[in-house]
């Protein structure tokens, strides 16, 4: 991509994200509404450990450190009545909070992972114990959503009139933020990092993939050592993508069964039929992914086994042996999830390379062949032994990211 059409893509990226910005953090006479993510909420509870507000946050930090946490985006929306979390997509109201409920808000500093965390404690009248609500403040600081609601909640109790002062600050907060707004890399191009793997959640545990230049052999691969090394690159850059986004699925496939073991739990222990507290929230944690996105999931396993096979020689620390036998582990976890190989059976592309069904077989474990061979000749039979009549045209991946292979990378 010429400097040109990099400038022109940062252009319009950066419109994109502005257009986002203003679209979700938005001060409109007495309604303030900011762009969250929901990290956790815990009842004050003692046979749960938590009585204090500290205990809660130990808590939160403790599941973060065990990979136990999972965000889920919504929209924190404030005026002289009541605080509501709204879906981002739909603005349907996932949850309701009256001011005279919200007993104490606060922010929590010195997390390194979330910098700018709100937290609300909020009991709703046939409440027994309150509910702690934390929100990473991705986009507007915590410290403008805490004077936003602590103003609220002042002027709901006294009838002062402090929040009007407090929104005009704020307002003013965000349109300089607005106006600074860089994104983080240009749409259409990759992420400008070395070659090597990298998973920020912990589905791949090792930091680091060395590109070992020295088993470029040219006699070995009939290129030259230049070729070979620019393809070596790609290829690393495509694996890093394709763990990027299997990662991803995985941690939402994760938040969503966690979601649904807590909501049963609120279910059974309610009394009426009233919508609990939380309920709303945990809803929203609860859908699983849709089918289009277990399909692209099992595709990029695939696509990871290919590139894993051409990579064998070229990657260590973790290898390429050690990452295929950990791509197993989302692959059974989403065999139980669908019930069956069924929809991974139908998984046609992209084919295996002979490469990486050679290479699967040499180097998996017992378990790991039984299900593998469960999944069918759509995983087990290479493109060159494939039928010809039944033509299977080049996978091109989607990454989220937004980087596209070149198209001559697929012939």
């Amino acid at each position: 991509m010429s400097g040109h059409d990099a400038s022109r893509m940062s252009a319009k990226a950066l419109y994109e994200q502005r257009k986002k910005y203003s679209n979700d953090n938005v001060i409109k006479q007495e309604t303030s509404q900011y762009h969250v993510e929901h990290i956790a909420t815990f009842s004050m509870d003692k046979s749960e450990a938590v009585v204090t507000i500290d205990d809660a946050i130990k808590k939160l930090f403790h599941l973060d450190s065990k990979g136990k946490v999972w965000t889920q985006e919504m929209l924190l929306q404030i005026n002289e009545n009541v605080v509501r979390l709204l879906d981002c997509e739909s603005q349907v109201e996932l949850e309701n909070f009256p001011l005279n409920t919200v007993q104490h808000c606060q922010t929590v500093p010195n997390h390194s992972k979330y910098p700018s965390i709100l937290l609300l404690v909020c009991q709703d009248p046939d409440q027994y114990r309150p509910d702690i609500h934390f929100f990473n403040c991705d986009e507007v600081d915590a410290d403008m959503i805490h004077a936003d609601v602590d103003s609220a909640i002042s002027d709901c109790k006294h009838g002062r009139k402090m929040r009007p002062q407090t929104l005009k600050v704020n307002q003013e907060k965000m349109k300089k933020q607005r106006e600074t707004i860089i994104p983080a890399h240009p749409q259409g191009t990759a992420p400008a990092t070395s070659p090597g793997i990298v998973s920020s959640r912990g589905l791949i545990r090792s930091d680091q993939v060395d590109f070992d230049r020295r088993s470029v052999n040219s006699q070995e691969y009939e290129e030259s050592p230049i070729i070979l090394a620019q393809r070596v690159e790609k290829d690393v850059q495509m694996l890093n993508c394709t763990l990027d986004d299997i990662e991803f699925f995985i941690t939402n496939l994760q938040k969503s069964t966690q979601a649904v073991a807590q909501l049963n739990q609120r279910k059974k222990a309610k009394k009426n039929k009233k919508k609990a507290p939380a309920e709303g929230m945990l809803t929203l944690r609860a859908r699983p992914p849709v089918l289009a996105e277990f399909t692209d999931c099992l595709q990029k396993i695939k696509l990871a086994f290919n590139l894993l096979a051409r990579l064998k020689k070229h990657i260590q620390n973790p290898n390429a042996v050690e990452l295929t036998h950990f791509l197993f582990g989302p692959l059974e976890m989403m065999l139980k999830t669908i019930g069956g190989p069924e929809l991974p059976a139908s998984i046609v592309n992209p084919l295996l390379s002979k490469e990486a069904v050679e290479f699967l077989r040499s180097h998996l474990s017992p378990k790991e062949i039984t299900l593998w061979e469960m999944l069918g000749e759509c995983w087990t039979r290479s493109r060159a032994d494939w039928p010809m009549e039944n033509i299977v045209p080049p996978y091109r991946p989607k990454f989220r990211n937004g980087w596209e292979p070149p198209h001559d990378h697929f012939r």
